[in-house]
């Protein structure tokens, strides 16, 4: 720049003005490119930390994927379990090695069983800023299957929730060891020849299984198909 300065003052000196022009646009135009670059290298800058971000997030996605699907395949064989259950009570075939002992009556009265998920990797990516790899895009889409699904869970659970009150509030209706049952948790000759042998209960039972094994059962092995799709398909991306 004082090389600049020094042959201005001489251009001047001398009333070469339209050389002076010609310096003094040069000036502008160097500055102008040193802005230039100076933004280049910031947004460049900007973008590789975005760039690292995104494959941050990716990674942990990955092994919140991994941990869930982990989750569901769990929860599957407690579907299962509970689905002999089910039949040992309806008089049907089941697998007595599936059947937990003693858990019989607690199990078809009283426990409603729920897949445990949390949010978190909703939160990871709703949390993130992402770019616009096709990686993100598959975030993004993961995202809305984790949500999509959830909102069916928790449908499919309130169905359920209400239909084994329903069974336990037509017990206390027309019951009379049903007293003795909430009470003490007793469940004498009476309680167990009604549990398995009357045909109402045995009726609204076979509702539960049906609700329990095709209707949320279904829901979660197709969940842990897309959640193993997506996970492939992450992988495959990343690797390029």
């Amino acid at each position: 720049m004082k090389v600049f300065n020094k042959q201005r003052f001489q251009l001047m000196k001398g009333k070469q003005f339209q050389k002076y022009l010609v310096y003094a646009i040069g000036e502008i135009i160097l500055v102008i490119v040193g802005i230039l670059i100076a933004l280049g290298i910031s947004n460049w800058n900007q973008e590789k930390q975005l760039e690292n971000a995104n494959k941050d997030l990716q990674k942990k996605v990955l092994v919140q994927l991994d941990k869930d699907i982990n989750s569901v395949e769990d929860f599957q064989k407690d579907i299962d379990s509970l689905h002999q259950t089910y039949l040992k009570v309806l008089g049907r075939d089941y697998d007595k090695t599936k059947v937990k002992d003693g858990s019989m009556l607690s199990t078809v009265l009283f426990e409603i069983n729920t897949l445990s998920l949390d949010k978190h990797l909703n939160n990871l990516i709703e949390n993130a800023k992402l770019d616009d790899s096709d990686a993100s895009q598959e975030l993004i889409d993961l995202n809305s299957t984790y949500k999509l699904y959830l909102k069916n869970f928790d449908d499919i659970e309130n169905i359920i929730y209400e239909k084994m009150k329903n069974n336990l509030a037509e017990i206390e209706r027309t019951q009379p060891w049903y007293l003795e049952l909430i009470t003490d948790f007793t469940c004498r000759n009476d309680c167990i020849n009604y549990l398995l042998k009357d045909e109402g209960h045995k009726a609204r039972i076979a509702s539960l299984r049906f609700l329990f094994v095709n209707g949320y059962g279904n829901l979660v092995d197709g969940f842990r198909e897309d959640l193993l799709l997506a996970k492939s398909s992450l992988e495959a991306i990343i690797s390029k």
